[in-house]
């Protein structure tokens, strides 16, 4: 029984991101099938982006990987072995952690549904989604980061090797950069109706 309850914790991680992407990718061909642009049309490429883009391409890649050697107990080492050592816990943990992982996902795919067609990735003045203040919405006004903040310190704790620990500290770190550059986006097309929802609706959970 022991050993079947590892397993599970050790391909959690991988179902989980598949979990995630197909959600995402089935939202926006849906919305797609609808007719509504969800990428920010091509703009000029600050000269720190590209930098960036390719560095947290390669991490995600990194972190991908990691997910697959673990689910299916792979013999390569991509990593150093002083990046991947996993402090071992204790099933309690484990199963508060499995709660959390599933809470973050029940979160994404409500923010992904309570977007309706204001979904959007980037931010194109002349893509403007509705302001959505309703639903999860109501409770906090990023909830899809937040979700994605939860589920990456749920990753960190089910395996909490300094690779994951970094990754997700990285991930809260850029997150929170984006929604303080996406909330002058924000009350720059929304104006008092953001205003008036940033003042009644926290940033986070």
């Amino acid at each position: 029984m022991k050993t079947r309850s590892m397993e599970f914790f050790n391909i959690l991680p991988l179902i989980s991101f598949i979990i995630i992407a197909i959600a995402i990718i089935s939202r926006i061909l849906y919305l797609r099938s609808k007719g509504v642009l969800v990428t920010s049309k091509k703009t000029e490429t600050p000269a720190y982006q590209l930098l960036v883009y390719p560095v947290f391409g390669l991490l995600l890649l990194l972190w991908m990987l990691q997910l697959i050697k673990i689910a299916f107990h792979l013999p390569f080492n991509i990593l150093p072995s002083w990046l991947q050592e996993r402090v071992i816990l204790s099933g309690f943990l484990s199963i508060t952690v499995f709660i959390i992982i599933i809470i973050s996902l029940a979160l994404l795919v409500l923010s992904l549904i309570h977007f309706k067609e204001s979904l959007r990735f980037g931010l194109d003045s002349n893509n403007q989604g509705k302001l959505i203040t309703s639903g999860v919405f109501a409770i906090s006004r990023n909830p899809f980061f937040s979700s994605v903040n939860l589920y990456f310190t749920g990753l960190a704790c089910l395996w909490p090797s300094l690779f994951f620990i970094l990754m997700a500290v990285l991930s809260i770190f850029s997150i929170h950069l984006f929604i303080l550059k996406e909330e002058k986006f924000l009350k720059k097309y929304y104006d008092d109706d953001y205003m008036n929802y940033a003042n009644n609706v926290r940033r986070y959970l």
